[in-house]
C-alpha cells in the first residue's frame, strides 16, 4: 500500500551547529545511559536523502529550547533550514520553540509565525525543566490557539523523557485551559499511553504522535489506534533514533487497523494540521 501524498514524519530534529552535535553525543556517547547505534547519519542532507528514499515526502523539523534566551536563535535557524532545503524534493515544515523563562513567550511565538513563517511549536519539558502548564506560557498558547498552530509537547521529568502517569494530568489541564489549541503529545506520552488515550474523548483538539524513544516504541494497542486514527501522527525522531522509517511503518501496519486509518496516521493528519495554520 502506498501512502497518498507520501509519508509525513512529524517528529524530526535537524538541529543547528553545536546544539545538534551535543544532542547527537547524548545518544551516542553512552555515559550512564549506554551508547545507542542510531539509524541515520548526522549530516542534514544525508538525513533528508535517506528519509526521502524511504517514502517520506514531508517532515516537521522541531527545535527545542533548553533554557531562556535561545529560542529566537533556534527559530531563525529553523527558518534557515527550510530555505536551505527549498530545492530538495522533500518538503520541510519549519518548527519553532519557546521557553517559559523568555522575556515575552507570546512575542516569541508571534515572531515565529509572522517573521519566520514557521508552522509548528515544539516544547521539550524534560530538557527545558518546566511543566507544560506553567502559567508563563499561557500567552504563547493563546497566540498558537488563535493562529491554529499545532504544539508538539514532550512531557517527562528527566532527560530520558519518560512520562509518568500523573504527568498526563498536566496535558489535561492545558487542554481545559486552551480548548482550541491543537496539542500533539510526543511519543504518545511514552510510557503512559493508556492514560494519554483517555484524553482523546475529553479534548477534540488533542493529538498524539507515535514517535519512538530511541529504541522503545510507544506502548499503544490496536484498540487505541483504531479508536482515534484521525488524531494520531507518525514520527521517528530522526536522526537520533535506532528505528528506521521503514521498520516503524511495518510496526504500525502490524496492528491491522486498516488502510484508511493508516493513511490518516502516515500523512493526512499532519497535513491537515499544517494546512489550518494562519500566518
Amino acid at each position: 500500500m502506498s501512502v497518498q501524498g507520501g509519508i509525513v514524519d512529524s517528529h524530526v530534529h535537524l538541529l543547528p551547529g553545536r546544539i545538534g552535535e551535543k544532542v547527537r553525543a547524548f545518544f551516542t556517547a553512552g555515559e550512564d545511559r549506554g551508547a545507542f547505534t542510531l539509524a541515520y547519519p548526522a549530516d542534514h542532507t544525508d538525513v533528508a536523502d535517506r528519509l526521502w528514499s524511504e517514502g517520506v515526502k514531508e517532515i516537521w523539523n522541531l527545535p527545542y529550547s533548553h533554557r531562556t534566551g535561545v529560542a529566537e536563535g533556534l527559530n531563525e535557524a529553523s527558518r534557515a533550514t527550510v530555505d536551505a532545503f527549498s530545492e530538495h524534493p522533500m518538503h520541510i515544515v519549519g518548527g519553532a520553540t519557546v521557553h517559559p523563562d523568555d522575556d515575552d513567550p507570546s512575542e516569541v511565538v508571534r515572531r515565529a509565525l509572522d517573521v519566520h513563517g514557521l508552522s509548528v511549536l515544539k516544547l521539550h519539558c524534560s530538557v527545558g525543566d518546566f511543566p507544560v502548564d506553567d502559567t508563563r506560557l499561557h500567552g504563547a498558547f493563546r497566540v498558537a490557539a488563535e493562529r491554529r498552530m499545532p504544539v508538539v509537547i514532550h512531557l517527562g521529568h528527566a532527560v530520558n523523557g519518560l512520562t509518568e502517569e500523573h504527568e498526563i494530568d498536566s496535558i489535561d489541564r492545558l487542554c481545559n485551559t486552551h480548548p482550541d489549541l491543537p496539542v500533539v503529545l510526543a511519543h504518545f506520552g511514552h510510557h503512559s499511553a493508556r492514560e494519554a488515550s483517555a484524553l482523546f474523548d475529553r479534548h477534540p483538539q488533542f493529538h498524539a504522535d507515535l514517535t519512538p524513544v530511541v529504541t522503545a516504541r510507544p506502548d499503544v494497542t490496536a484498540g487505541m489506534l483504531a479508536a482515534h486514527p484521525d488524531r494520531i501522527l507518525f514520527g521517528t525522531d530522526a536522526p537520533n533514533t535506532a528505528i528506521t522509517v521503514t521498520d516503524h511503518v511495518a510496526w504500525l501496519r502490524s496492528f491491522g487497523i486498516g488502510e484508511e486509518a493508516e493513511q490518516q496516521i502516515l500523512g493526512a493528519n499532519a497535513r491537515r494540521l499544517v494546512a489550518a495554520v494562519q500566518y
